[in-house]
């Protein structure tokens, strides 16, 4: 890792927050992510007890963001004296990329000690990063000490990340791991269909299966075409079929 100097790229790390729109009541639950959902639900209700840390692991799209974040926010809701961090590895890699020497990533990492809930998105971006490793094993230890609740989403399971050093990945196998099975299609498809009820729009599995096989979108691309798909099936008084849909949204 090369050490860059920005001095003035100093941010306090607590810049970072939860994003509000994703919640428990907005999370669609099906067979492929019920056990982590309510394990999510679990923690978000008794954040400082039970099996620490909790690991949520699935493919890109399944769903592990939305229930980071639905567990942050329903904590804040709950318990607002908690001092909570949802951070992405991503976020960490920056910051600790842009410092200027080893005694401040130390600082940062101080600050990362803090918090009383540290929430950690896309953990397997710090595969093989040995220095981040080191500085989230010596976080993790200090928080777990102290009582405190870690949880952290990754799109594959600690144990099959093969450059994370193991004593980091001791810790994480420590808890509980749950994952999101990786039937994508099911779960895109029930995700596609409240987007339609939230609409007030119904569609049929026909529909949605055209949907998904001609649109590799993320969610949010998703739902700005279903609400495109609903105000041209209103405009034109038709039911949505996959011709209307085609028609709906220009598909050649």
């Amino acid at each position: 890792m090369k050490f860059q100097n920005s001095s003035s790229y100093r941010q306090l790390i607590f810049d970072f927050h939860t994003t509000p729109k994703y919640l428990f009541n907005n999370f669609v639950v099906c067979e492929e992510n019920e056990i982590a959902y309510k394990a999510s639900l679990t923690v978000s209700q008794s954040p400082l007890e039970g099996i620490n840390p909790l690991f949520i692991c699935g493919e890109s799209g399944t769903g592990k963001t939305h229930l980071l974040n639905a567990i942050g926010n329903s904590i804040r809701q709950s318990f607002p004296i908690l001092n909570l961090l949802y951070v992405s590895s991503s976020d960490i890699l920056e910051r600790y990329n842009n410092t200027l020497s080893y005694e401040e990533i130390i600082d940062i990492s101080r600050e990362y000690k803090k918090v009383d809930i540290l929430m950690i998105d896309d953990m397997h971006l710090i595969n093989n990063i040995e220095l981040v490793q080191e500085q989230v094993f010596h976080i993790y230890n200090e928080l777990v000490s102290k009582g405190k609740r870690i949880i952290v989403a990754g799109r594959i399971s600690p144990d099959q990340m093969t450059g994370l050093n193991d004593y980091l990945k001791s810790r994480l196998l420590s808890g509980m791991i749950t994952a999101i099975k990786s039937n994508h299609g099911t779960i895109k498809k029930s995700i596609l269909k409240k987007m339609a009820l939230d609409e007030n729009l119904m569609i049929s599995d026909a529909s949605a299966d055209y949907i998904l096989n001609h649109f590799n979108r993320d969610i949010e691309e998703l739902g700005t075409i279903i609400k495109k798909i609903n105000k041209y099936s209103i405009s034109n008084k038709r039911k949505v079929t996959p011709e209307l849909i085609r028609e709906a949204v220009n598909i050649s």
